[in-house]
C-alpha cells in the first residue's frame, strides 16, 4: 500500500451499535476514493486537535470510506468522550497516518482470531479478508455482557463468549492444526493468557500475533524504579504492572485513552533510561517519548518528564 500523508475527511455516518460503542463512517467530502489498507491496519485521527488511533473495520486495495468503532472510556482524556458526545455527521476530521503494523501472515493453514472487548475491531477486517480469499479461520469475541457484543456482518462466522472464563483457551489452541497462526487483541491479561497457553503446548512464539490494551510482561523484564523529574517522586514498578497504572496509582497526572499503545494519549517524554517500545506508533511521531500503557525499559532506572 502507498504511504499516506494526511487526508481531510468528513463524518458521513455515526451510529450506536452496542453499549458504549459507536461506529463512524468517514468519507472524502468530494467523494474521492481513499488509499487502500491491509487487514489489521489503523489510522491516526485528528479531531479538532485530539489525535487518537483506531483500527479500520474494513480494508481493501481501494476504499470509498474508512470506518472505525470507538468505545467510550470511563476516564477518557477527551478522545472517546469527544467522539461520543460532540462529533457529529458532517464534521471534519483529518487522517494523519495509515499504519499496517498488525498484519496477517500469508498462506497460513488456519488462522485463529481472538478479540477481547473493543479488541475485536482489527480482527474484523482480517476475518473479512480471509473469508473473501477462501482461507480457513475462526473468529472468537469475548465480552463482559451481551449488550457489548460487536454485531458481525451478515454471513461472517464468529462465536461470542460472555466472560473470558467461558472460553477454554488451552483447549482451543490444542485443537488447532499444525502451523496455525493466532491473532489476539484486547486486554493485556487476555494476550498473556493466550501466550501462556501456547507456550504450554510448545508453540513457537512467532505463531502468536497481538495488540494489547495494556502491558504484557516479557520474561526478560526486570523491576524498574521510575523517577518523575518534575516532582522528584520515585516509583517502584514490578514486571507485569503497566507503567501507566503505576503512575496513576501514585497520584501522578498523565493522559491516557486506549491502553493498548495505538492512540498516543499517554506518550511521555523520556529524560533518561532506555525504553523498550511496545506500541504501534511510528517512530517519527513518538520522538523521545514512550507509551506508558504498554512499553517497558531496559532498567533498572527510568526518568520521565512528569
Amino acid at each position: 500500500m502507498e504511504p499516506l500523508t494526511s487526508l481531510d475527511l468528513v463524518v458521513a455516518d455515526k451510529q450506536a451499535i452496542a453499549t458504549d460503542i459507536v461506529r463512524l463512517v468517514l468519507r472524502h467530502a468530494a467523494g474521492q476514493m481513499l488509499p487502500g489498507a491491509e487487514p489489521g491496519a489503523h489510522i491516526a485521527l485528528d479531531m479538532d486537535g485530539r489525535v487518537r488511533r483506531y483500527s479500520l473495520l474494513h480494508t481493501g486495495p481501494a476504499l470509498d470510506h474508512y470506518s472505525i468503532a470507538v468505545l467510550r472510556t470511563a476516564q477518557s482524556q477527551g478522545g472517546s468522550q469527544f467522539i461520543h458526545d460532540q462529533l457529529a455527521v458532517g464534521d471534519p476530521v483529518r487522517v494523519l497516518e495509515l499504519a499496517h503494523e498488525f498484519a496477517l501472515q500469508p498462506d497460513a493453514p488456519y488462522t485463529l482470531l481472538i478479540g477481547g472487548g473493543i479488541g475485536i475491531t482489527p480482527l474484523l477486517s482480517m476475518a473479512e479478508h480471509l473469508q473473501q480469499a477462501g482461507q480457513r479461520f475462526a473468529l472468537h469475541q469475548i465480552v463482559h455482557d451481551a449488550t457489548r457484543q460487536y454485531p458481525l456482518a451478515p454471513g461472517l462466522p464468529g462465536q461470542t463468549h460472555i466472560g473470558r472464563s467461558s472460553l477454554d483457551l488451552p483447549g482451543l489452541l490444542a485443537a488447532q492444526v499444525p502451523g496455525s497462526q493466532v491473532y489476539v487483541c484486547g486486554p493485556a491479561g487476555l494476550v498473556g493468557a493466550v501466550r501462556a497457553a501456547a507456550a504450554q503446548l510448545g508453540w513457537a512464539p512467532e505463531r502468536i500475533h497481538s495488540e494489547s490494551f495494556g502491558a504484557a510482561a516479557d520474561a526478560s523484564d526486570g523491576p524498574l524504579r521510575v523517577t518523575l523529574v518534575q516532582s522528584g517522586q520515585r516509583i517502584d514498578v514490578a514486571p507485569g504492572q503497566s507503567l501507566l497504572d503505576a503512575l496513576l496509582a501514585s497520584g501522578a497526572w498523565t493522559g491516557y485513552e486506549c491502553r493498548r499503545g495505538v492512540c498516543g494519549a499517554c506518550l511521555t517524554e523520556v529524560v533518561s533510561g532506555t525504553p523498550i517500545h511496545r506500541d504501534s506508533i511510528a517512530p517519527a511521531l513518538r520522538g523521545h517519548a514512550m507509551c506508558t500503557c504498554v512499553s517497558w525499559a531496559e532498567g533498572p532506572e527510568l526518568a520521565l518528564n512528569l
